[in-house]
């Protein structure tokens, strides 16, 4: 039973917050792991402190006694990590002055990050990580993720996770949190009019509402996404946040009719590209509509989708499928239907 690192977790309760200080263990007879409280900072973590010459952190020693019981040799530098924004500016300038800032180049991932990656890295954390590092509201491009953004998931509890999820959703305002969510839930796939991948503000937001209570739903009964911990009947607190981030904050208003302008005025352009190609040999589409991409071009567009939404059907991962093969069939699809609509 190990625990690799610390982390600051925050609870509702009504109108106040408490704080704890938790870390993950592995369970001793499975791959997963859990989360260990540490420390109860109950409301108030500043009461834990105070500050030497009104400058340098000084902790209390039982909260120290609980980190050093798991880290003899660092405790203070964890505590000031965990605590940092309860510390006043000029002790954070004064402390950033005394840090090391080295940049170390990621090292390739080795065979057993990439396996524990497989393994344990569920596909909501994938979308979540594909808006939260490259903004694309479209998932269908989701297999190119560099896998070195799984790396700070791995060694885990959900729990941990989920807070590590809470920091990096700091960056985003409220106004992209519709956005995020239908990205994150990956809602475009129950819509087939074609700016249902790039601008969700467009659609139906009551149909929108009624697909993302049932997401966050199946989610919430999806053992695979929990990674061991026990499920309860009541909607888990990291999913609770998701409600509130959709129905408590107005969507980001773009301005649509500059959207739909912009596609028109790129639609009746006389200069056209070349025709993009599928980054998949012919052999590989050959597999997936067991037809040759010569002849799916050749297709109306009625039968390309009937053909397409069979083969959807059989390899979408809801139905048992592969998340890889189904997002190389939507792509291959999604280029078929470009070309045909520049024809």
């Amino acid at each position: 039973m190990t625990g690799r690192t610390m982390y600051l977790a925050s609870i509702r309760h009504g109108e106040s917050t408490f704080y704890q200080i938790r870390r993950s263990c592995r369970h001793p007879h499975s791959d997963s792991y859990y989360p260990q409280l540490v420390f109860d900072l109950g409301p108030h973590p500043k009461k834990y402190f105070e500050l030497f010459n009104q400058e340098i952190p000084l902790f209390d020693t039982t909260l120290l006694e609980a980190i050093e019981e798991h880290c003899p040799d660092s405790s203070e530098i964890i505590l000031e990590k965990l605590l940092w924004d309860f510390l006043p500016g000029q002790t954070r300038d004064i402390l950033s002055r005394f840090s090391r800032k080295t940049y170390n180049r990621p090292r390739p991932l080795n065979e057993s990050e990439r396996e524990e990656i497989a393994r344990t890295v569920h596909i909501f954390d994938r979308r979540r990580l594909y808006y939260l590092y490259y903004g694309a509201i479209d998932q269908t491009r989701l297999y190119r993720m560099h896998e070195k953004l799984c790396r700070p998931l791995l060694h885990k509890s959900r729990d941990e996770r989920e807070f590590y999820f809470r920091n990096l959703e700091r960056q985003i305002s409220p106004g992209e949190y519709h956005n995020y969510l239908y990205a994150a839930f990956n809602l475009q796939r129950y819509f087939d009019v074609s700016y249902a991948a790039f601008l969700p503000e467009a659609l139906s937001f009551d149909e929108i509402s009624e697909l993302m209570a049932e997401a966050i739903c199946q989610l919430n009964e999806d053992t695979a996404f929990w990674l061991g911990e026990e499920l309860h009947d009541l909607l888990h607190q990291h999913l609770q946040r998701y409600l509130f981030m959709f129905f408590d904050f107005s969507p980001q208003q773009r301005l649509i009719e500059n959207e739909f302008v912009r596609n028109f005025i790129n639609s009746h352009r006389k200069f056209r590209w070349p025709e993009r190609q599928p980054d998949v040999t012919d052999e590989k589409v050959i597999s997936l509509f067991s037809l040759p991409y010569a002849q799916l071009k050749k297709m109306e567009k009625q039968e390309l989708t009937r053909l397409y939404r069979q083969k959807a059907m059989q390899l979408h991962p809801d139905q048992g499928g592969d998340q890889e093969l189904f997002v190389q069939l939507t792509e291959i699809y999604r280029l078929l239907m470009a070309g045909k609509k520049q024809q």
